[in-house]
């Protein structure tokens, strides 16, 4: 028996896989409310902000309720279910969260170690929260976006295992400093790695992530913003302040010092206007402003997207369309503990880099208490990924050695079309569900040419809300 202790609650922050991040999207481009900086996730909602009574469909904020508890079973190349009991509490400005995960069955994603081989347990999310208008503090455990998709994000989708953060945010309603900081997970790895190295040491580097942006909200319906993010770290690696300094770039700190790291930069904005929400980002892991004498290219990133409610007389719908690429090797680096991966999943797109995507959503709302939805992607891998070994020699470069003509879907490419149909239910104020049944087709897979594979897939979730 699972017993939850519900205390004060008054407020929502939504996980990043919940379909009530699709119900803020709707809001937003119906103008029906809108967050002040739409591309920091989670969302922190009120369920009772009378403004969410969008036209015609003003039981679409009645959506957004307390999720206690969440049931998810899943079923394509492996079968799992997940129990997924929440804990909050809320005082004044503060709020503390406990999310636990139940994991029943084995999958590629943590955790890993299982009770006499019946069940394995983790936290989802667990944290301490100050909020005010001004200024917010978080520190603990969670999922968090950075970025203008709803889906997933160049600089930090959110997709990966659960990160230990402390953030920190500054500014007012139409300008904000956000601070993030991270340990990443060791690795015991060598100091360099390229193709053709004879390095035989091994350290226990230390690894650490940090992102700096500024948002920019002139008016609800715009938002800009600048992104820095670097991934650094090594055997003994010291802290300094600088590192904690929210509005000092630590590219302009290494410049200056024998520091290294893998840095990342990234423009993005977001525009809302009369029922259509249009977005885009682009990455820069290493932009070369001069040719390289090595012929090493740009490593760079794109993600481009639309939003639009009710087109073409459609009524009750939202659609959502998105393209994103990345050359082969961006968030990679010649020091294996600069790569952008945690525990082995990177940390900004689950195809990792090397790869090119399309996908499109589209939702009808048939009453209050159901919908249909159909998604549709189709995805292009090149062999490459964030682990890839670095082409050409480093500290010193040689001479010589050049980079690969081919940057951008390397190799046999592999190629995925993957859809599905479903359904979700509601049944306000105790529960919401949906079930839906998918199909996947790859061909070239696993990067062998004319190899093609199939399989079916079905996820069932179930959430108790109030």
């Amino acid at each position: 028996m699972l017993t939850l202790l519900i205390l004060i609650i008054t407020s929502v922050s939504i996980p990043i896989d919940s379909w009530q991040n699709e119900i803020v999207e709707e809001l937003q481009v119906r103008g029906a409310t809108f967050t002040n900086f739409p591309s920091l996730r989670p969302y922190d909602i009120d369920p009772l902000d009378s403004t969410f009574v969008p036209e015609g469909v003003p039981w679409l904020g009645e959506r957004l309720r307390m999720p206690l508890l969440e049931i998810v079973g899943q079923s394509d190349t492996a079968t799992t279910l997940k129990l997924k009991p929440a804990l909050y509490y809320e005082w004044s400005d503060w709020t503390a969260f406990v999310q636990g995960m139940i994991k029943f069955g084995e999958d590629n994603y943590p955790p890993y170690y299982s009770f006499e081989n019946l069940f394995s347990v983790d936290y989802e999310r667990g944290y301490i929260k100050f909020g005010h208008p001004n200024f917010s503090a978080f520190a603990g455990r969670d999922r968090l976006a950075i970025g203008p998709s709803p889906r997933y994000n160049l600089l930090l989708s959110g997709y990966s295992p659960p990160l230990d953060w402390l953030n920190l945010s500054c500014g007012s309603e139409k300008v904000r400093f956000s601070f993030y900081f991270s340990r990443l997970d060791d690795m015991y790895t060598k100091p360099l790695e390229f193709v053709g190295d004879t390095i035989t040491q091994k350290i226990n580097a230390r690894r650490y992530l940090t992102i700096r942006r500024l948002d920019f909200s002139p008016t609800p319906y715009l938002n800009l913003s600048f992104s820095e993010g670097a991934v650094f770290g090594g055997e003994n690696y010291t802290l300094y302040p600088y590192y904690f300094t929210p509005v000092l770039l630590v590219g302009a700190y290494q410049l200056n010092t024998p520091a290294d790291g893998n840095i990342f930069l990234n423009l993005d904005g977001r525009l809302y206007w009369d029922n259509f929400s249009l977005y885009g980002s682009l990455l820069v892991d290493d932009f070369q402003i001069i040719p390289d004498p090595n012929n090493e290219p740009n490593h760079l990133g794109i993600n481009l997207g639309f939003e639009v409610v009710d087109p073409f007389g459609l009524d009750r719908t939202f659609w959502l369309f998105e393209y994103t690429a990345l050359t082969r090797w961006t968030y990679n680096s010649f020091a294996p503990y600069e790569r952008y991966t945690y525990i082995s999943f990177p940390l900004g797109p689950p195809s990792g880099t090397d790869f090119s995507e399309i996908y499109g959503k589209g939702v009808y709302h048939l009453n209050p208490r159901c919908d249909v939805f159909g998604e549709m992607s189709f995805l292009r891998k090149g062999e490459s990924s964030i682990t890839t070994i670095w082409p050409i020699p480093e500290h010193p470069r040689v001479p010589g050695t050049s980079f690969p003509d081919d940057n951008f879907l390397s190799g046999i490419t592999q190629n995925s079309l993957n859809f599905s149909l479903g359904i979700r239910f509601f049944r306000l104020p105790y529960f919401a569900g949906d079930l839906s049944v998918g199909y996947t087709f790859i061909n070239n897979y696993r990067h062998i040419a004319n190899e093609t594979k199939w399989f079916p897939s079905v996820r069932v979730r179930v959430s108790l809300i109030k």
